[in-house]
């Protein structure tokens, strides 16, 4: 699931190897630090607008299988690619790819490669301002809803013992100080609710979930923990493999890097929120606990 950058450098050439970059950030520079230097033959994309919804009611939803698969097939990608994602390291954008090809039925197309574009600078490896010319893919998504929690589904956890619902935000989002928003966190008012560009959004938590915040998956040098250390890390929070697991955070970013983990180190039951709490924090029905 995981590949080095030793790996990454033996198989750049080979034929059926498509390297994805999917750094981002909150002044939507992704694509000008692609342009100004990336791994030599990568493509770009941006999961914020490219594998997402844009007709959804609710934001950064999972774009539908056909304009996910365009996006892919736009990068060459086809159903026998081996397909190299990353980011800057410690950030979530290619578990989103990970999970979202998976969701359209590709279980191990998406590999990550770990510690992210650091791990491969820090090799003295070289970059590449050259855009590369992709030929057309032909990718057939095959959707899996299995891999997907609404929030009936996680309201229906809170009675349910053997299921657990992990939140992998920050502590002060979990706390219910700040939410999550593209252009940078917003503060809760002394009402508990923050004042969003796309309206009142609740901070909070889900009052049965449990925090993991995804900082916590990856070691000082931004690898990910081995199997057994993330094993060790659920365990304390009394999630074993045998556990049916539900990930949420903002937008279903970071939550698609606690799945990931959450799938390494052996759990089989897991699914995404992946309306997360830009949906549960906006619904007035839907219980909040802050603190």
């Amino acid at each position: 699931m995981l590949v080095t950058p030793t790996w990454l450098a033996d198989h750049l050439h080979d034929p059926d190897l498509v390297v994805v970059d999917l750094r981002w950030d909150e002044q939507g520079r992704g694509r000008v630090r692609y342009e100004e230097g990336h791994i030599p033959g990568a493509h770009f994309l941006d999961w914020a607008s490219d594998l997402v919804d844009p007709d959804h009611r609710v934001a950064f939803m999972l774009a539908p299988p056909e304009r996910f698969a365009a996006q892919l097939e736009s990068c060459g990608i086809t159903d026998g690619s081996v397909v190299v994602a990353y980011a800057d390291g410690g950030h979530s954008g290619p578990f989103r790819l990970w999970w979202g090809s998976k969701t359209y039925g590709h279980d191990d197309q998406v590999r990550i490669l770990d510690g992210g574009l650091e791990a491969w600078v820090d090799e003295g490896r070289p970059l590449s301002s050259e855009i590369p010319k992709a030929r057309r893919g032909d990718w057939t998504p095959r959707p899996r809803p299995g891999l997907v929690a609404s929030s009936q589904d996680v309201a229906a956890a809170r009675e349910q013992a053997d299921t657990l619902v992990l939140d992998s935000r920050e502590p002060s989002k979990f706390r219910g100080e700040t939410v999550w928003f593209e252009t940078g966190e917003i503060p809760a008012g002394p009402d508990g609710v923050a004042r969003t560009p796309r309206g009142e959004l609740r901070a909070g938590r889900i009052p049965w979930a449990r925090s993991v915040p995804s900082q916590q998956l990856y070691r000082p040098d931004l690898t990910m923990k081995s199997p057994a250390e993330l094993r060790d890390l659920f365990a304390e929070l009394e999630a074993t493999p045998e556990c049916r697991v539900i990930t949420y955070c903002g937008v279903g970013i970071s939550a698609s890097a606690l799945l990931y983990a959450l799938a390494r180190s052996g759990f089989e039951d897991v699914s995404l929120y992946d309306a997360g709490w830009d949906e549960w924090g906006r619904d007035p029905e839907l219980p909040v606990a802050r603190g």
